[in-house]
């Protein structure tokens, strides 16, 4: 009889308790990241009433057992996914899978489900109790280093992101292939001819030239004088005789191109010059016998008969020195006389000094694709001094960008030259943040750029159920948990970080208050266990009345 009111003292303390664990599941409905109990009941130590025998038969007798109640085997959490919820702030942050956030106290590691964070005044991502949110903090350029230690997510408005200087600009777009260059030339405005007005040629003496009315004889001289295509003065003489500078239109034509930068020839008897650039020229040329002469010729004017033409394209982009501050850069390409050649020179529009690497020529194959590029200085790089008191910018030129499309091509079309990339930056400070799926915290700063400056950690834990509960949400290993695995979400754990939602309680109401009323029941039952025994006690004792 005895018997049966421990167990239902039992019986009635852990259905107490149960109804303990659903009353603290319920009430914690509402709080964010918490995982909801259950306890596991067994059966406590039986008595042996009597062993189990034989008979003289060969049958056998079980043994019998009265149970002493029951007991508490384990009180588990569950640590399923709760349903993540939109709140629209950023440090609001759920996980969505398995893993814990990181945190510390300065002393312990510990672990949390609840992502209700936010930035303290000293720049630390902190839970609601304080506790610092730990992670990787990036370096300068956004990289996690391998050897990176966890520690403190920290940043503030403080946080720059460094001018760098350009070293690398990608240059990309087609020059087209139909482009012709043109010289401009300048031709007499007479002939010479001979007798029976034939048009001399090169051998002819000028002394046969019907222009020639009285012969001319050793030491006559003629002044060549003009400019060149770039404007400078020209100012030469040819002195005639064969031991001078000649007898012969050949002889003249070619006093006339030493003279100049270009080239003057004999056409159909008319003395014709090329200039030797494409394009507008500054060239002019006259031709007067002196003075003084003995023989009289009448030399020609000359007038311009073919305007120069040389296709060129340029494009702009902005690039930028140590200081961060910013200098145009021009690139301009001018089409060859020579087939898929193309000439480039770079310039730039305020007081910057280029030191080499400025001029150049590029190639392209028989199929339009990129095919060599020579420096004029036979240097691979752009060397200028920005003038500013910036270090001199080293700057590669990179005519053949492969990645996609891009790159230089010549292609029958208009030309059309971009320069999508460049990788220098202007000094920024910080104006926004974002949290991504990897929970990475990436910066918006005032130079358009932006940056990681930390990533968050997450552990993951072989056994959950071990963590010990330490209150505010938060946790701590045990003995049984095993050492946590702290890597990052999406690479080294698939669990992601949702920012802008919080992980609801994993409670379910309908379940809880099911369970309610099987404690109810319970601990009423075993309340009248106790009842009958008592019952039972009471007529014992009044047997000898």
């Amino acid at each position: 009889m005895m018997r049966a009111l421990f167990s239902g003292v039992s019986g009635l303390s852990n259905n107490q308790l149960k109804m303990d664990i659903i009353g603290n599941n319920i009430a914690n409905i509402n709080t964010i990241g918490f995982k909801t109990s259950r306890i596991n009941f067994a059966e406590e130590l039986s008595q042996l009433i009597q062993s189990s025998t034989e008979s003289a038969s060969g049958g056998t007798q079980n043994a019998l057992f009265v149970g002493l109640g029951v007991r508490a085997n384990s009180i588990e959490r569950d640590f399923s996914q709760g349903i993540l919820q939109t709140t629209g702030k950023q440090t609001d942050l759920g996980i969505d899978g398995d893993g814990f956030f990181v945190l510390s106290d300065g002393n312990t590691q510990l672990y949390t489900r609840a992502g209700n964070m936010h930035f303290d005044g000293n720049g630390r991502l902190v839970n609601a109790n304080g506790l610092t949110v730990q992670g990787w903090t990036a370096d300068l350029k956004g990289d996690l280093s391998a050897t990176a230690q966890l520690g403190n997510i920290t940043f503030d408005a403080s946080v720059i992101s460094p001018a760098i200087s350009t070293q690398n600009l990608a240059i990309s777009g087609n020059l087209d292939a139909t482009a012709t260059a043109i010289k401009e030339k300048w031709t007499a405005n007479q002939t010479f001819t001979v007798a029976g007005g034939t048009s001399a040629v090169g051998t002819d003496l000028l002394n046969d030239l019907t222009q020639t009315t009285t012969a001319l004889v050793d030491g006559d001289t003629i002044q060549i004088s003009g400019t060149n295509s770039d404007g400078s003065a020209v100012s030469a003489t040819f002195t005639y005789g064969a031991g001078n500078d000649g007898t012969t239109v050949n002889d003249l034509v070619t006093a006339i191109t030493a003279a100049f930068t270009g080239t003057a020839s004999l056409v159909n008897g008319r003395i014709v010059m090329t200039d030797f650039n494409f394009g507008e020229s500054n060239t002019t040329i006259s031709l007067s016998p002196d003075s003084g002469n003995t023989g009289v010729i009448d030399l020609p004017g000359f007038v311009n008969t073919q305007k120069g033409f040389s296709p060129k394209t340029s494009s702009s982009a902005e690039i930028f020195d140590s200081l961060g501050s910013k200098h145009t850069l021009s690139v301009t390409f001018t089409k060859t006389e020579n087939a898929g050649e193309w000439t480039f020179e770079v310039s730039f529009s305020d007081n910057e000094v280029i030191n080499e690497g400025s001029t150049g020529t590029i190639t392209f194959t028989a199929n339009g694709s990129f095919d060599t590029i020579v420096y004029d200085n036979g240097e691979p790089l752009l060397n200028f001094t920005p003038g500013n008191g910036a270090n001199d910018v080293v700057l590669n030129l990179d005519f053949e960008n492969t990645t996609g499309f891009s790159g230089l091509t010549q292609f029958a079309g208009q030309s059309s030259v971009i320069m999508p990339f460049q990788d220098g930056q202007a000094h920024g400070t910080l104006n926004a943040y974002s949290i991504d799926e990897r929970g990475r915290v990436v910066g918006a700063f005032t130079n358009g750029r932006s940056r990681m400056i930390a990533q968050l950690a997450l552990a993951k834990v072989n056994n959950p159920e071990g963590l010990i509960h330490v209150g505010n949400n938060v946790y701590q290993t045990s003995g049984t948990t095993g050492s946590p695995a702290v890597g990052k979400a999406g690479e080294d754990l698939t669990a992601s970080i949702l920012s802008g939602t919080l992980e609801a309680a994993n409670v379910d109401l309908a379940e809880e208050f099911t369970n309610m009323i099987i404690a109810q029941r319970a601990f009423q039952a075993n309340a009248r266990v106790i009842t009958v025994s008592d019952q039972f006690l009471s007529e014992v004792t009044q047997l000898k009345r």
